[in-house]
């Protein structure tokens, strides 16, 4: 897979906010989902799921089934019905099957979907690259690279009438952005990409021409849909070049790469921080002070709550801040791992650290809300950085890919919001990054619980040691993107037992297993 063949959004890293517990193989389903029914144009009478490698192991725990049926339904990813939307696809009497299998040569991520419904067939091959990000690589015998991230018209005709198009090109004019024929064994899907979805009269202009076999209009899944596809940098030396060319701060330099990228104003950019900010701050609050039931109940869902009261009683040790840091980490954690609405930074799995850190940040140094939003800023940035270069997915690429990237922005945040140059923000990010490369992700029955809450903490106490590091004027030996391709060669090089699979490290311990099968036991009830 291609990384740099697309051009990222800052809200790809800081987003979405989604019900939980898996960016990846939750929120990128429902996106899957919402893909696939609006190809198929209508509900769904059969649906046939296919997963492999780790998802076959993981996808019940991390409820990829019910995210892909949600999003066929109709639901949106931050819609807490997606966890009951199994029983209420039986009670529309839509079968299911599911099939699996663990040693495949595809990607990881891999779903692949077959549908029929009153009128039509589909079947649609998918792949979740990680932070709730898609690609729909076949539709049928077509050969796709649709992210969503656009509003279009597809259509499908028999032969490559020039005249159809045309026609398209007459009633839609300036609407159209670019068109696309890919060939396909005896026919011909035509993908009519707009700045804007099309409306109810000019679309029933389109169905009158004759020739059509098939046509729908597919509307972007983002409120950020891309503008631009040349993105203004790829590398953290490019991100300080423009910086020191302009002579602008980072999270100027952000707000510019946004902008190119979605057409977003300044205004917007901020507003959008700014609701994402609040909902960070909202599942901390949950977190913290409501009875959060995890789905797999490998833990009480009462952790957080722990350390707050001992905080509260000056009980710990090494400052209350530092403590504050840890229950907050865990209460994100707990919300997650319970289905609730949190925001995904750059993953789910690795949901606590960045406001964690960021809000003990905030209070230490009494930042106002325009100082956490340049910080916010300044975390995207890095996270859209090292995203072109690796995958932010446990299944990919371990742990390290989620906790250690969480970190690493964290640590960049934090320095931006203490009054750091650019040189020490990003010194920041390299030693967060290395300290917790080689990370796994071994995850214990399913469930998005063990170990993965508990890490959001060493993410957090990494990012905190290494700002103070970095403020001291401490740097990274090895340069920056140098750093981050350093953990794509170890992302290539870790074996797949210790990607997301359950087959290796603390997945496969005597406790791990009683508590899949107990885990198991307790899901086929359901």
């Amino acid at each position: 897979m291609n990384l740099k063949n697309r051009t990222l959004s800052i809200f790809d890293i800081l987003g979405p906010i989604m019900v939980g517990p898996s960016s990846n193989h939750t929120g990128g389903a429902v996106r899957i989902g919402n893909f696939a029914r609006m190809i198929l144009g209508e509900e769904p009478k059969e649906i046939k799921l296919s997963f492999y490698n780790s998802l076959a192991e993981t996808y019940r725990g991390h409820m990829t089934d019910r995210a892909v049926v949600a999003g066929l339904l109709g639901i949106k990813l931050d819609d807490s019905k997606i966890k009951e939307a199994l029983t209420l696809a039986n009670n529309k009497k839509i079968d299911i099957q599911i099939y699996t299998q663990t040693m495949s040569n595809k990607n990881p991520n891999t779903i692949d979907i077959t549908l029929k419904s009153a009128s039509h067939s589909f079947k649609i091959n998918s792949i979740s690259i990680g932070g709730g990000e898609i690609i729909i690589t076949d539709i049928d015998e077509f050969k796709v690279n649709f992210n969503g991230s656009q509003d279009m018209i597809l259509l499908i005709i028999e032969e490559n009438n020039s005249n159809i198009i045309s026609q398209m090109q007459d009633i839609l004019s300036e609407k159209i952005t670019s068109i696309e024929t890919i060939q396909g064994n005896s026919r011909y899907l035509i993908c009519i990409y707009l700045d804007s979805p099309v409306d109810k009269s000019k679309f029933e202009l389109i169905m009158n021409i004759k020739g059509i076999n098939f046509i729908r209009p597919i509307t972007s899944l983002y409120s950020y849909k891309l503008r631009n596809s040349v993105p203004l940098f790829t590398s953290i030396k490019e991100m300080l070049t423009i910086a020191k060319d302009y002579n602008e701060c980072l999270p100027q330099v952000v707000i510019k790469y946004e902008s190119q990228r979605s057409g977003l104003t300044e205004k917007e950019i901020k507003s959008m921080i700014k609701k994402i900010w609040h909902a960070m701050k909202e599942e901390i609050i949950q977190g913290l002070t409501m009875n959060n039931e995890l789905v797999g109940g490998l833990m009480s869902g009462k952790d957080s709550k722990l350390v707050y009261e001992a905080v509260n009683k000056n009980k710990l040790l090494y400052g209350n801040a530092f403590s504050l840091a840890i229950a907050r980490a865990i209460a994100c954690g707990e919300v997650n791992a319970s289905m609730g609405k949190i925001v995904a930074a750059p993953t789910a799995g690795a949901v606590g650290v960045i406001p964690a850190v960021i809000l003990t940040t905030a209070e230490e140094l009494q930042s106002k809300e325009r100082d956490i939003v340049d910080a916010l800023l300044v975390a995207a940035g890095i996270g859209v950085v090292i995203a072109y270069t690796l995958p932010l997915s446990g299944a990919m690429g371990g742990c390290q890919s989620e906790i250690g990237v969480a970190s690493s922005m964290a640590a960049a945040a934090a320095v931006q919001m203490a009054g750091g140059g650019s040189e020490q923000i990003v010194n920041a990010m390299a030693l967060a990054l290395k300290n917790l490369s080689g990370l796994v992700c071994d995850t214990v029955a399913g469930p998005v619980e063990v170990p993965c809450i508990k890490r959001n903490v060493i993410g957090v106490v990494n990012a905190m040691a290494v700002t103070n590091m970095a403020l001291v004027g401490i740097q990274s030996v090895i340069p920056p993107d140098e750093v981050i391709s350093a953990m794509r060669n170890i992302q290539i090089l870790m074996p797949m037992e210790l990607k997301d699979t359950m087959l290796g490290g603390l997945g496969i311990t005597e406790t791990a297993i009683r508590l899949k099968k107990e885990w198991l036991q307790k899901i086929n009830k359901c």
